[in-house]
């Protein structure tokens, strides 16, 4: 059994508004997150992160050990600032996925679909695919995980990743895309992660995006990915300025939702437990906690009791770490 370190260092800070409450190793890539593509078995795990988490993240890896006094030799080295240095969220949009260690899927779709490329098509025996869904594998491989539905007249096209207990709602559009367990997606959706738990059920475009976890984009949101004279686009992340290239979407931290037909624009940067609406396109910057477009913030105890509703939707509930955590992040302690 091999024994792994993974120190975060400051890597975290090259990958706000996901990772104030996440570790940088906990970004997904396909089916996988960072830590997962380190260890590809049954290790001794011990995970240095700030102290502002580390209760988190012993909650989320009960099997690892959480900055001890002491990391024993034997123990092999990553450190992340190392692994992952001048990157940004933007570097994980999409799928970035193998069929490596999917040969126990052999699930079927309906008779109805169509498939292209079949053989670079893999559905678990629990997942459904609907009658008339297009699955084109001829860009890139598409895995349909345990129990996920993917539903009437859908197009998918690859590299696809859909996890676990998601759906993908009838006539969706979606193109390079990584969706997370138990997630609900609709409209058209293009170079995109979602890391998990979270809806964009409606109509609307989504584009070269990151979108956390328990997000909700209301109907007809959308986003612009392309500026106009297909320049670079820049983007405020923390006390930085990043060059993102040609294509940007935005990043949305946990727990935001959007109203209907909000409006994005490129390279936009949207905090921690917003709620983001009104009229025009919204401000390229949105602190963590912001409400609607005035500078208001979102009021703390209704906010943990709307959450402890979203989240009970899903069998889940707050823990007192998560809530020591959310309230730091509120009073700006973080």
């Amino acid at each position: 059994m091999k024994n792994i370190a993974i120190y975060e260092g400051d890597s975290y800070k090259q990958f706000y508004p996901f990772t104030l409450n996440h570790g940088s190793f906990e970004i997904r890539i396909g089916s996988r997150t960072l830590l997962d593509s380190f260890i590809d078995s049954k290790v001794n795990l011990i995970l240095i992160v700030r102290d502002s988490i580390k209760n988190v993240v012993a909650e989320r890896y009960p099997e690892a050990t959480i900055n001890p006094g002491k990391v024993p030799n034997i123990f092999e080295k990553i450190y992340l600032d190392k692994e992952i240095n001048n990157i940004s969220l933007f570097n994980y949009v999409g799928c970035h996925e193998q069929l490596l260690n999917y040969s126990y899927m052999n699930g079927v779709a309906d008779p109805s679909a169509i498939m292209i490329n079949k053989s670079n098509i893999l559905i678990s025996n629990s997942a459904k695919v609907s009658a008339g869904t297009i699955l084109d594998a001829s860009e890139g491989a598409i895995i349909i995980d345990d129990n996920a539905l993917v539903d009437i007249g859908a197009l998918v096209r690859g590299p696809i990743y859909i996890g676990k207990n998601s759906i993908i709602n009838p006539g969706s559009k979606l193109t390079d895309v990584t969706i997370g367990p138990y997630c609900k997606i609709g409209g058209e959706v293009e170079h995109t992660t979602f890391h998990g738990y979270s809806n964009k059920q409606h109509d609307g475009y989504l584009g070269h995006s990151y979108i956390g976890e328990w997000v909700n984009l209301g109907a007809n949101t959308n986003n612009s990915d392309l500026k106009n004279n297909y320049s670079n686009i820049r983007v405020n992340i923390g006390s930085e300025e990043i060059d993102a290239g040609m294509f940007a979407g935005c990043l949305i931290g946990d727990y935001t939702k959007t109203g209907i037909s909000t409006m994005i624009n490129t390279g936009t940067y949207i905090g921690l437990g917003c709620n983001v609406f009104g009229a025009g396109f919204q401000n390229k910057h949105i602190p963590n906690f912001s409400w609607g477009m005035n500078d208001e913030k979102t009021d703390f105890n209704k906010f943990i009791e709307t959450l402890k509703i979203v989240k009970g939707r899903r069998s889940k509930g707050v823990t007192p770490s998560e809530l020591k955590l959310i309230k730091n992040i509120y009073k700006n302690k973080i």
